[in-house]
Order: structure tokens, then C-alpha cells, then sequence
């Protein structure tokens, strides 16, 4: 454990949202001034936000448009499934994180 901590690292029981962790470890002034510095959280699950270009809005409509032909939008709303298949297709087309509620709220923009 002593080894952990003279390499300046944090075990990961000992790390949670309230203590953020610098990867890098020990570094000069002048190194971190021409460096990024990270946090590392415990908590995986929070959400992201997702900056959309044209070319994702564009696909958005398409597959929406393809869902609704298939029957998943009911009474002027898209169901859950629909939603869900969406958000999982544009999530693999750009290689990103996407859900549900990334669609909903895009739609409201």
C-alpha cells in the first residue's frame, strides 16, 4: 500500500467523486503547464453531454423517419423501443455513448 502512495496513486477503494485523482502523478510546474490534466472518478455512469454536428442531426431524422414508417410512432410520440434503437444505432455509427434521453432532448432543440 505504501508503494501506491509514494508513486501517488490512489487505491480504488480510496477513490470516489469526492476525491479526484490526478493521472498523471507527481509532475514539474513546467510539465504540467504543458500538459492536460485528467480526474479520475469512481462513478462511471454519469452522463455526458453530446455535441452534435450536421451529420448526426441528419441521421437522427433518417432513422427517425425509418421508425416511424415501421409503425413506432404512436399518436404523434415514438415509443421506448424506438428511442432505444435510435440511440443505440447513432451511438454505434460515431462510435459515442448515446441513450434515450440524448434523443428526446435533441428533439427539443
Amino acid at each position: 500500500m505504501d508503494e501506491l502512495r509514494s508513486l501517488n496513486q490512489v487505491p480504488m477503494d480510496e477513490m470516489n467523486s469526492s476525491n479526484p485523482v490526478n493521472v498523471f502523478g507527481s509532475m514539474s510546474s513546467d510539465q504540467m503547464e504543458h500538459s492536460e490534466i485528467f480526474e479520475v472518478h469512481k462513478s462511471v455512469s454519469e452522463k455526458r453531454n453530446l455535441t452534435w454536428i450536421d451529420e448526426m442531426d441528419n441521421f437522427l431524422v433518417d432513422r427517425l423517419m425509418e421508425q416511424m414508417h415501421k409503425g413506432q410512432k404512436i399518436g404523434g410520440v415514438f415509443t421506448k423501443t424506438a428511442y432505444a434503437i435510435v440511440a443505440r444505432e447513432i451511438g454505434e455509427n460515431f462510435e459515442l455513448s448515446c441513450d434515450s434521453e440524448h434523443i428526446k432532448n435533441r428533439m427539443k432543440t
